[in-house]
């Protein structure tokens, strides 16, 4: 049966908020929530795995990380990538990673285990190849957990049927360009998230400033 709020339950209706998740996230993401669904996509080589990780770092004080690698999950230049943000004795235990095996059932049945990952990561979308129907089968399954998606863009949007739909459902969508990522968020912000300042400046020289307000 379907549930059905009065205006005084809407009200009166809590959330659990990422207290203390950090001004430089909260400034550009707004107040979050434990529970949300973000996709990120952009061009290979324009900062969306650095973002990745570094927005990952913020989270990890509220639970722990499934991050599942169906692209470069076996690849050095991926470990190099993950150890310039995390350190192993300060996160070991906070984050797992998974490869090509972890299939939609196999996701399906790790998180239906208790204490499983609160956050977790699909990149990509096209690798791991599921529909739209999947896609809310997952947010229904599990809405007290955090979906972030990574997806291939087709020019400056993402690539894809399925890709397309899940921006239009996502709560935070993030378009990566020339290491910064371009932020819509239900849930407040309004800057954008600089990767690699330096790289940043480089790649958009006198646009720089107003890249950091400017919207998708």
């Amino acid at each position: 049966m379907a549930k059905v709020l009065g205006l005084k339950q809407l009200h009166q209706k809590r959330y659990t908020l990422l207290d203390g998740v950090g001004d430089h996230i909260t400034k550009c993401f707004g107040d979050l929530t434990t529970s949300f669904i973000m996709i990120v996509w952009g061009m290979s080589g324009n900062g969306k795995s650095n973002f990745l990780m570094q927005f990952l770092t913020a989270l990890l004080a509220f639970g722990k990380v499934l991050y599942v690698s169906l692209e470069e999950g076996g690849e050095k230049s991926f470990q190099k990538m993950v150890f310039r943000h995390l350190d192993v004795d300060a996160h070991n235990g906070k984050i797992e990673f998974a490869d090509y095996e972890m299939t939609f059932d196999a996701l399906v049945a790790k998180l239906k285990k208790k204490k499983s990952p609160r956050f977790i990561v699909i990149d990509s979308l096209q690798y791991w190849n599921i529909t739209y129907e999947q896609y809310k089968q997952l947010k229904e399954m599990f809405p007290n957990k955090a979906f972030i998606f990574i997806s291939h863009a087709e020019g400056k949007n993402p690539k894809g049927t399925t890709a397309t739909n899940i921006r239009y459902d996502s709560g935070i969508k993030v378009r990566v360009e020339g290491y910064i990522a371009f932020i819509t968020s239900r849930y407040g912000g309004g800057e954008n998230f600089v990767i690699w300042e330096d790289g940043a400046k480089k790649y958009w020289g006198k646009k720089f400033k107003t890249m950091l307000t400017k919207r998708l």
